[in-house]
């Protein structure tokens, strides 16, 4: 009887070690809660970021290398080294190329003879990693426009020939969601159009008149990491 008793007595106390168990994983929890609490923006925006390149490690660093190596590419190609230029910043490579080198003189359309240096300019893109994002800048001076049947603007004159050169990636199989083309017109010269008397300056308008194709680090949804609260971080 007295040994039943005992049984009971220490069952009854069994609930304790749950009801322990239960109230530590509560003060963790607001534990966790505190050391989140976004009381300095700046400060959690930079340790969210170092976890996201810790969850996702090697994806930064991937993705840059590839970058690298496609840039080291192209200036290893003795066409491309000569037409191109070629910039690396900031996860973003960048390949600039005359107009008058991509398209015959007052004309909107590939020039037959670019066609294999660039066809060769997206193969070294496709190669390394079709996923990367390709911008295609068109830019124009302020007067070419004006020698072309059916073109109204500096605007609509770097539009086509910006969209030309997105249909080529198109065409070698990127993806049309990952291509975009985007008009600069006359807006960014990298020279003056034209002198004070507002006469065209023509080795100006030969700098100006360029395609920029920019090649972008891919973004996907593995970057994007919950920190609790509906709180998400997207690198």
């Amino acid at each position: 009887m007295a040994k039943k008793q005992q049984q009971e007595e220490e069952n009854g106390d069994a609930w304790l070690v749950s009801y322990a168990d239960m109230m530590t994983l509560i003060a963790c929890f607001f534990i966790l809660m505190m050391a989140f609490a976004n009381y300095d923006p700046a400060g959690f925006n930079k340790k969210a970021k170092e976890l996201s390149k810790a969850f996702n490690k090697g994806q930064f660093k991937s993705s840059d290398i590839k970058l690298s190596e496609i840039s080291e590419e192209i200036a290893r190609h003795p066409e491309l080294k000569k037409k191109a230029k070629i910039t690396l910043t900031d996860s973003e490579l960048a390949i600039t190329f005359s107009s008058s080198i991509l398209f015959d003189k007052k004309s909107a359309d590939l020039s037959d003879e670019i066609l294999p240096a660039l066809d060769t300019l997206i193969d070294i893109i496709r190669t390394r990693d079709p996923s990367f994002k390709v911008i295609i800048e068109g830019h124009s001076d302020a007067f070419e426009h004006r020698e072309l049947v059916n073109v109204n603007s500096s605007w609509e004159l770097a539009a086509l020939r910006s969209s030309r050169v997105l249909a080529r990636f198109e065409y070698f199989g990127f993806n049309p969601q990952k291509l975009v083309a985007l008009t600069k017109g006359d807006t960014q010269p990298l020279a003056p159009n034209a002198n004070d008397k507002g006469e065209p300056i023509e080795e100006n308008l030969a700098i100006n008149r360029r395609v920029v194709i920019k090649v972008v680090e891919p973004k996907t949804e593995a970057k994007k990491i919950k920190f609790g609260l509906g709180i998400y971080f997207d690198e």
